[in-house]
């Protein structure tokens, strides 16, 4: 080792993702892997003037006097990391983190800050990724770059590390760019990385901290606009290192009844629903020994849900709960703290610019001004001015940033007088509110009262939507239909995003969306009632949305299925609102039709609890009850969901009713559909002579109607009943048939169900690989789509074939991890089609208790990721 640097250096830091379990699946080969590994870290290292500092086990820490010296051996390093033949059962994967920063030494190693951030870098980073700091970054972004780019992941949190941190992707030519999310908090986590800063309340951080040592519940009171939600976060960022098992943000607003309180939580905490049972238990059990802190933004509006919370801090004695709501909860064991306004300069009191930025009001304004005109600042001219608009708004955030945001437009005094003259009329809440909230409702007024005739209409019809929209959104449900009004959504759209009405964000696809805040939203929506709008516009809304769920719906089968499946996702909300609107309404037949047409998204992507609650509500609707092709479609979809929870008498009652209307209609089309699903009951009761005769029945239906899909699906189900039958030569033959169809007519779903029956046969057979070759298929597409029932029934199969291989604490772990998943699903496939044995009975003669019992819990313990991995092992 040479001479070590002092000064400016720039820290390296590497280690092998998953050192621990490919030290244990290579066994006596490790050691050769990890001298291997050692020797390309040092020589890239080397050839670039590093030294490296010191190794420990499979991490490696060096130095560089120049960062573009340090970047060049990271990209030599992952490359030839890449190029090297690794053992196929244990390839490696390095990590690596640059900071450049100051070069303290003590005795022969470096120490302060800028080491331990380089290794916080290193740490978040996946295997194959390089991260680096801001201070890096800049120092390497104007050099000649040689086979690499730099692509920014925005701000980040390091434990003991206050400010977010930038950080910077090092993209090499060539090699794998795209990596999961950084693991930038070393707990878990999902608190939003704010984008501007937070002023002025140092004092109420520091108080509901204080009341979070004392107390394990605290509502941050007030009414909208006072910050609540800011506070919330930076309380919750401040205190997250405390809580080792996570602080999360669980987002209530964009729901619309106290009943989806408890799936929203254990959505965000990554759980799924466990069939019939309640939702709330889940969550017990999850939290119970738990230390762990949840912020419920947002709650003033599911109060009757606040019980939940109760139950959750009475199984769970080291959680911490954090809430956000315009009024308490008046739960046991509720410390409410109100938000109080921003700090305020005394009335009349003269003020120099200086003095001015010392209240947190003035500060605020002066700050978001800054944002939108980077020329404004404090004078002595327009301090004054300022600190009167900040008093006149009582000092409320949101207030204060959406006057703030007219700096572009209008000088601070020419605010003033505008806000003199139009808050009086303006402040026309209702008179049992408090003042400030009535304020905030005026300052809303005003903003949205600078707005031009169309832009103001533009802005209350946006108002019906929930989660946001997109532009052709917009044009669909407030454009499209008027030929009296000028409105024009694109220009509308970036008016509203000026004013701070609205806000730009990015959807997962990577297209701008389109969002307001609710309080905003709520002012919204009362000028569409108060104008007479809003029946047409929700109308329009729910029919844009239907229109939309009914384009989905063939294609959730389809090849193509991930990418409707995740717009639906993405419009839940929205379609939420409109299914809400349309059961208040009673309009029956768009209700039945939203049913029929989301029932398999609801499915595939874990809604089923909450699907089957929004299916009894619609058949109970008095406009729904008229014997028609949407009923009879929407009973379908009930069925279907009833169906994946295995619920016997709900399948019965809505397959048996769908039937009988088809019948009626003489539709043919309607009818195949309905014979096809009328088969399952006695399928399911063990009746399979007549479950044969329907199955026939539905065949001839869908040949007469030319449905090739149709056809298709009846043959798995005939495998299935010559399976059960014990018949399994025929049953394979009917299941190729069936794959042909599917795959010919390109049904991805189909094809997976007949692979399932052409596995399960082939087990019955003898044939082991094709059973292995099958479900290993099927998995990976299940895996694309996150459709956690196919990935259990595929897990349960290769569980079979481990104890056929005689490798039992395999099956049993396979077992685990499928029981894990049906849980967080919320259903899985009926067990009696299913038809295979518990492994944990199956392998008590050769595994003791104490094997098996340790096994399924390893296997309970497993991600969805990581128990597919698991079972992908054994094909490679």
């Amino acid at each position: 080792m040479g001479e070590l640097p002092t000064g400016t250096v720039t820290f390296l830091f590497t280690d092998i993702e998953g050192s621990t379990n490919l030290a244990r699946t290579l066994g006596e080969r490790w050691p050769d892997v990890l001298e291997q590994h050692h020797d390309i870290l040092r020589r890239a290292i080397r050839d670039a003037g590093g030294i490296d500092v010191r190794t420990e086990g499979d991490a490696f820490f060096a130095v560089f006097r120049s960062p573009i010296d340090a970047v060049r051996a990271t990209t030599e390093a992952q490359r030839e990391v890449n190029a090297h033949q690794w053992p196929p059962d244990g390839p490696i994967r390095v990590r690596m983190g640059l900071h450049t920063g100051e070069g303290r030494l003590a005795g022969d190693d470096y120490v302060g800050l800028d080491v331990h951030r380089a290794a916080r870098i290193a740490a978040a980073a996946s295997g194959g990724q390089v991260l680096l700091s801001n201070a890096t970054k800049t120092l390497v972004a104007e050099a000649d770059a040689d086979g690499w780019t730099l692509r920014d992941l925005g701000k980040h949190r390091f434990k003991d590390f206050d400010a977010p941190q930038p950080i910077f992707q090092l993209v090499i030519d060539g090699l794998p760019a795209e990596f999961p999310a950084i693991k930038s908090l070393e707990i878990p986590t999902n608190l939003p990385v704010e984008l501007t800063s937070f002023v002025g309340r140092d004092s109420e951080v520091s108080g509901v901290r204080d009341l979070l040592g004392s107390h394990r519940l605290v509502t941050l009171t007030g009414p909208g606009g006072t910050g609540k939600t800011r506070l919330s976060l930076e309380t919750a960022g401040q205190v997250a290192g405390e809580f080792p098992d996570g602080a999360f943000f669980v987002e209530l607003a964009s729901i619309g009844a106290p009943d989806l309180v408890p799936s929203t939580i254990a959505r965000t905490l990554g759980l799924r629903e466990e069939g019939s049972r309640p939702v709330v238990e889940t969550l017990s059990g999850h939290v119970r020994d738990r230390e762990m802190l949840l912020v419920l933004d947002n709650f003033e509006h599911v109060l009757e849900a606040a019980p939940i919370v109760t139950t959750l801090l009475a199984e769970a004695p080291k959680l911490r709960v954090v809430v956000t709501s315009r009024a308490p909860l008046r739960i046991r064991g509720e410390q409410e703290f109100p938000v109080p306004p921003l700090e305020l300069p005394r009335a009349k009191e003269r003020l120099d610019p200086e003095d001015a930025g010392r209240y947190a009001a003035v500060a605020l304004f002066a700050e978001r001004a800054a944002e939108v005109d980077p020329a404004f600042q404090l004078t002595a001219e327009n301090a004054g001015a300022v600190a009167a608009i900040c008093a006149r708004l009582d000092g409320l955030p949101l207030a204060i940033e959406l006057a703030a945001s007219r700096v572009k437009f209008l000088a601070p005094e020419q605010m003033r007088q505008r806000l003199d003259r139009a808050l009086p009329m303006l402040s026309g809440g209702p008179r049992d509110l408090p003042d400030r909230q009535r304020t905030l409702r005026g300052a809303i007024a005003w903003s949205h009262d600078l707005l031009d005739e169309a832009d103001r209409t533009l802005f209350r019809r946006l108002s019906v939507f929930a989660g946001g929209w997109t532009l052709d959104e917009a044009e669909a449900v407030a454009v499209d239909g008027d030929v009296d009004v000028d409105v024009d959504a694109l220009s509308g759209l970036a008016a509203l995003v000026d004013r701070s009405l609205i806000h730009r964000e990015e959807s997962p696809t990577g297209d701008p969306r389109f969002d307001m805040l609710s309080t905003i939203r709520e002012f919204g929506q009362e000028r569409l009632e108060e104008l007479g709008e809003a029946t047409t516009i929700r109308l329009r809304h729910a029919s844009h949305l239907l229109s939309l769920a009914e384009d989905a719906e063939p294609h959730l089968r389809s090849m193509d299925q991930k990418r409707w499946l995740d717009m639906l996702e993405t419009e839940h909300d929205n379609l939420r609102a409109a299914l809400a609107w349309a059961v208040e309404a009673d309009e029956g037949e768009i209700a039945m039709r939203f049913i029929a047409a989301l029932w398999r998204f609801w499915h595939l992507h874990g809604h089923l609890e909450e699907g089957r609650r929004w299916a009894e509500a619609v058949l109970a609707l008095p406009s729904a009850a008229g014997r028609t092709r949407a009923r009879a479609e929407a009973l379908g979809g009930a069925g279907s969901l009833a169906y994946w929870q295995f619920d016997i008498l709900a399948i019965a009652g809505a397959y048996e009713e769908a039937f009988s209307i088809a019948q009626e209609l003489g539709d043919p089309a309607l009818l195949s559909h309905a014979s096809y699903n009328y088969l399952f009951i006695p399928a399911l009761q063990g009746d399979f002579d007549t479950a044969l005769e329907r199955l026939m029945n539905a065949r001839r239906a869908f040949e007469e109607v030319g449905d090739q899909r149709g056809v298709g699906d009846t043959f798995w189900v005939e495998s299935l009943i010559a399976r059960l039958a014990g018949d399994m030569a025929k049953s394979r033959q009917l299941a190729e048939q069936g794959l042909r169809i599917e795959r010919e007519v390109r049904d991805r779903f189909g094809v997976l169900d007949a692979l399932h029956m052409y596995g399960r046969a082939s087990f019955g057979l003898g044939d082991l690989e094709t059973l292995r070759e099958s479900f290993l298929e099927t998995i990976e597409a299940h895996e694309e789509i996150g459709n956690r029932t196919g990935i259990a029934i595929a897990l349960d199969n290769l569980a079979a074939y481990e104890i056929a291989r005689e490798r039992p604490e395999r099956a049993v772990r396979m077992a685990g991890a499928s029981s894990r998943i049906k849980e967080e699903a919320g259903g899985a496939a009926p067990p009696e089609f299913v038809g295979l044995p518990d492994p944990r009975e199956v392998t008590r003669d050769s595994l003791s208790e104490d094997a098996i019992t340790a096994a399924w819990e390893e296997g309970r313990a497993m991600g969805l990721s990581e128990a597919v991995a698991y079972a992908r092992r054994e094909a490679e």
